[in-house]
């Protein structure tokens, strides 16, 4: 759907004349195209790489327990955000009948509902947090499942129970492939909230409040989010510049939860200096941003258009 979108908002605004330019002359609209752009490849790369860890799952390897929800919650919910900055483009056009973007704006709305809602699924992922972030396990690489063979486990995955029992292999050696200027920011927001639930651990009462778990399970699935994005880059041989623009705004996204926790009336003194120091700014690179813009965001004009 937010590929559909896409497409038709950029044939759209390439081809329509305000002010004497075209709108995807103004710095606005491109930013907006670009941060949808990256935003859309993320949730692609993630979910990609979600569906190798399903097809190789056994019963000593449930890893796909915690990316199944992420797929169900994070994608879904990201394409939330992909269709609004589309339609900040797209404007009234976005209302008219003979659009898909019609169809989109209002469908895409459902699907972060269709499977529980993200509150649940989040009640699912915090099961993993402990276990993720200080109990790895050894898992052998896991290449690119693509093989055709029956997935013999998926019919028959037994008891469900145990989540937190889950391991995972060790995020950190996915990171610690990358040495990109917006990766390695992340990185440091990684670490202050391994911090945070070191010496600054929720509370008895905070632990019962889920509005509060909430935002720490957002800072949680960024990590999680992060790594099978960098795992699937690595598989596709992505380019530098499209990583840094997806870590550009995990970094602001990251920011604008570690702010949300912060201000939690319930958050302790220890929390909110560490919450304050997880909110950074990405690296600022105009070239980049150029390059990502005609490398990638405008290159899809006149690329693609549905039949009537």
């Amino acid at each position: 759907m937010c590929s559909h979108a896409y497409h038709e908002a950029i044939n759209h605004a390439s081809h329509r004349r305000l002010f004497d330019h075209y709108v995807t002359d103004f710095v606005y609209i491109k930013h907006l195209f670009i941060e949808a752009y990256a935003r859309l490849s993320a949730m692609k790369l993630f979910a990609r790489r979600g569906v190798d860890y399903m097809r190789c799952a056994n019963r000593d390897d449930r890893r796909y327990l915690l990316f199944t929800p992420m797929v169900k919650m994070k994608v879904t919910t990201q394409g939330e955000e992909v269709i609004d900055r589309l339609w900040d483009v797209m404007a009234a056009k976005g209302f008219e009948k003979n659009m898909y973007f019609e169809m989109a704006v209002r469908d895409i709305r459902a699907l972060p509902k269709l499977e529980g809602t993200v509150h649940v699924n989040m009640a699912l992922i915090l099961k993993f947090m402990a276990n993720y972030f200080f109990k790895p396990a050894v898992y052998p690489d896991i290449p690119t499942m693509d093989e055709p063979i029956n997935d013999d486990f998926l019919f028959n995955q037994g008891a469900t129970r145990g989540l937190g029992k889950t391991r995972f292999h060790d995020y950190r050696r996915v990171y610690n492939r990358v040495s990109l200027a917006n990766v390695n920011i992340f990185k440091k927001q990684i670490r202050l909230l391994k911090m945070l639930l070191l010496v600054g651990k929720p509370s008895v009462a905070q632990a019962k409040d889920f509005d509060f778990l909430l935002i720490l399970g957002e800072l949680f699935t960024l990590v999680v989010y992060g790594q099978l994005i960098l795992e699937q880059a690595r598989l596709e041989r992505s380019e530098d510049d499209l990583i840094e623009q997806i870590f550009d705004f995990m970094i602001r996204d990251f920011s604008k939860f570690a702010l949300q926790l912060s201000q939690k009336a319930s958050s302790s003194l220890i929390q909110q200096l560490i919450c304050k120091r997880m909110i950074r700014r990405p690296v600022v690179d105009s070239a980049r941003h150029t390059r990502v813009w005609d490398n990638y965001a405008y290159r899809l004009k006149d690329q693609y258009e549905m039949n009537p």
